[in-house]
Formats: structure tokens, sequence, C-alpha cells
């Protein structure tokens, strides 16, 4: 996305925050991962790539070096979505998890999920709320109230796979026809050419490609809707509270955790669901919206300084 999704935004607000002055980062990838250690032995490697039968060489390769995992790509929706065999996958979790000192869950879902299934010791398991550096967020106004007469604006981002649930989302637009609702979908992926075919019947609808000026369109949204089919966290969720955009999510993983207060939560992650909670959210009054844009701006005001400090406890551990 360039401005947003995924962890690369992350790692440059850490890298560029207070930590900085005691720690020194450096972002690499996997193939560089080598070359990159010669010139610069770091002390502590923390991955945030997904673990799988075909990285597992990599960890084992390493005895001896601290190594910390930020599980970014697993959780209880993504098990129960798309793996086959469940017991190979959480063999190939366990043997990834044991090559590590700590592994990071970025969410209570996800937190909650790794302890029932056993994937590592709980004394090795850490929680710590993804977050990014969200001032451009912060720093935009609520929305305005809506004139009579005109449509809501519905604003979806991300990358265009099938884990965010896109095509849920326009299939539940075209259940309300006649609803006074706009949605700007942005993002690219390998599902764009779907979703175009989906939406082309729908003028309501706009397909809008990738953008980095995430802010500039939060900023013309009245809600922001997260249609996700698993979502560890979910840092979408976490900008649009904080640029005070209420918010709509599918009952999933970390995504439950954020919405309380903020937003309406659908009953399931269906194209039925979505569609009965935009019939909900017309219902819903301006003073509503307003209520859910406070709670939700207040409710990430101190998240990235909350990370901050749990990077630093947990850089400080021995």
């Amino acid at each position: 996305m360039g401005w947003s999704g995924g962890i690369r935004p992350t790692l440059r607000s850490l890298a560029d925050s207070e930590l900085g002055r005691h720690h020194s980062f450096q972002v690499t990838g996997q193939d560089e991962l080598r070359s990159s250690l010669a010139e610069w032995p770091a002390d502590l490697l923390v991955w945030h790539g997904a673990c799988s039968w075909r990285n597992l060489p990599r960890l084992l390769k390493r005895p001896g070096r601290r190594q910390i995992l930020f599980e970014h790509h697993y959780c209880a929706g993504f098990e129960q979505q798309s793996v086959s065999s469940p017991r190979r996958f959480r063999a190939m979790l366990r043997l990834s998890y044991a090559c590590m000192e700590r592994v990071v869950a970025v969410s209570e879902a996800q937190h909650a999920w790794m302890t029932q299934a056993q994937l590592l010791p709980p004394k090795r398991v850490r929680l710590l709320l993804s977050s990014r550096q969200l001032n451009d967020f912060l720093a935009l106004a609520p929305p305005s109230p809506v004139p009579s007469g005109q449509p809501l604006r519905l604003l979806a981002y991300g990358r265009l796979t099938p884990q965010k649930g896109f095509d849920l989302l326009i299939k539940a637009m075209a259940r309300l026809p006649e609803a006074p609702l706009e949605l700007l979908l942005v993002g690219d992926g390998p599902q764009r050419q779907q979703l175009e075919q989906l939406a082309a019947a729908d003028a309501r609808i706009t397909l809008l490609g990738s953008r980095a000026d995430i802010p500039l369109l939060l900023a013309d949204a009245d809600i922001v809707i997260i249609p996700s089919r698993w979502e560890p966290w979910g840092n979408v969720c976490l900008e649009a509270r904080a640029a005070a955009r209420p918010v709509i999510v599918t009952p999933v993983d970390g995504l439950v955790e954020q919405v309380e207060g903020s937003g309406l939560l659908t009953e399931a992650a269906t194209e039925q669901a979505l569609a009965a909670t935009l019939e909900s959210l017309l219902q819903s009054t301006e003073a509503q919206r307003s209520q859910w844009s406070q709670n939700g701006r207040r409710s990430a005001a101190r998240s990235w300084q909350g990370y901050l400090d749990g990077w630093a406890a947990l850089l400080a551990e021995p």
C-alpha cells in the first residue's frame, strides 16, 4: 500500500522513534540477511516474515543467536479458513517457534489461540498489540455531518486478496441496490480483476487502485469498513480509529477487540451479515456516529506509545 498496511510502515516508525536513541535498527529482507549480518552483526534478530516449512531451515541454521518472532500472519481465523491439515500446520509452527527466544502475539485473540493450541510454552509468549506512528491520522478532523439526502461514504483499503473479504463487501452492496451508500475501494493485488468485474454493474462503487495518501482518503470518508475473513490484528482498523472514523468490522481475531464502542460488528464474515450491518448503519444517527468517532480516537490515541513501551520492555529482557 505504500503508506498503510503490512509491517514496513511500523518498522520505519520504530526505527525513527525514541528507541533509536538506545538501539540501532536495520531492516533487511530474508534473501539479504546473510550479507547484512556480515556487514552489520546484529545482537538480536527480530523476524516479521511468515513461518513455513520452506523457511524453517533459515531459522534452524542460526543456533545460539538470539531470535524473536512477531507473529503477524497466523491466527485462529487463518487456520479455520486456509489450513487443510491443522495437525501439520501446528507442527510447523511448533518447530519454528522453538527456534525463538520469544514469540510476540500482536492481539489478545491471537495470544489466546497460541496458548490454547499449545504452540509454545506460555513463558515464551509475549503480548504486544500492534501499532504504528499515527500522528497524521490523529490530526484529521472528525467526519462532518452527512447532508440530508446525501449517501454515506464508505472507505475500504488494503491488499486485494481473499483474506480481506472485499468480494463479500461488494456482494453485500449488491444486496442493497437502493441504499444511499458510496464505496471507495483502495488497493491492488491478485483479486483486482475479479473485484472490478464484481463491481462493474454498481455505479456506487469505485476501485481506485493503490494509493499512498491514505490520511487524505480518510478525510473524505464517513465510515471505514473492514470485511476481512481473518485478521491477526488489523492496522487499518487502528488507523481508522485514530482518524476518528467509525468502523464496521467482521467478528474475526484482532478486529473484535478493536471495535468496541467505535463502530459496528457484523454477525459473521459473510455477505449476508455485511448487508445486514450496512442496513443498521443507515439507521444510525449522527449522534451515534459522532460517539463512535470520539471513542475510536480515544482508544487509539496512546496506541503508539504503548507499542514503544512494549518494545522497550521486550528489548530489556535478559
